[in-house]
């Protein structure tokens, strides 16, 4: 905890000594990225592994100081492997099976922004806020492990994240920890299991 607060603590002075302010009030900040996400714990008797998705939305920043509000909205892709490993659970009498779930999901994000170091030419910021989830879509080669059902219908997640911007052109890398169950697995013939999520994604965008 000490550690965290000086490290906050050295945050603000340099940015205080480093950044300077924005030249204009708001950004609207258009964005295109890649996403990898996974389960913090593993489903009673399924493995997973997190494939590539890709995502865009549009996020603003708000703010001619060292602070800034950062609102946004996205359209998320998550591509996820599961894998059955508990034989009970299977209908046909088979040992394992496999199956490729892609769940389409609306991202809202509400971020306080600082910026750490900035000239005319490059800005380097840091960033941290909720993030709500709304699944919307499951799609997957099959109905048997999971479907929309399993998905709750909100999820909340902590995002912490750090960006540069040159010039136009703006890269952000964010990670996003789970804070509420994001899926729940149940067969009759385990116990019911839940999971939060996490996402690590990159963004290249346009600051308008």
């Amino acid at each position: 905890m000490k550690l965290i607060k000086t490290l906050l603590v050295l945050l603000v002075v340099s940015s205080g000594l480093f950044a300077q302010p924005a030249d204009k009030r708001l950004y609207i900040n258009p964005q295109f990225g890649i996403n990898i996400s996974g389960l913090t714990d593993e489903l009673e008797g399924v493995s997973q592994s997190g494939r590539a998705g890709y995502n865009f939305g549009i996020d603003l920043r708000m703010g001619q100081g060292h602070v800034f509000f950062q609102p946004g909205v996205s359209y998320f892709q998550y591509n996820t492997k599961y894998t059955v490993v508990e034989s009970s659970l299977l209908p046909d009498g088979r040992t394992t099976y496999e199956t490729d779930v892609k769940v389409e999901s609306i991202k809202a994000r509400t971020l306080m922004g600082i910026r750490i170091f900035t000239t005319d030419l490059i800005s380097i910021h840091a960033n941290v806020g909720p993030a709500f989830n709304f699944p919307v879509k499951v799609d997957s080669d099959d109905d048997f492990v999971l479907k929309r059902g399993n998905y709750k219908d909100v999820t909340v997640g902590g995002v912490v994240g750090a960006g540069v911007d040159l010039m136009l052109f703006t890269f952000d890398l964010d990670y996003e920890f789970g804070l509420s169950d994001y899926v729940e697995f149940s067969n009759p013939n385990v116990q019911s299991s839940s999971s939060n999520q996490y996402t690590l994604t990159f963004c290249v965008g346009i600051r308008l």
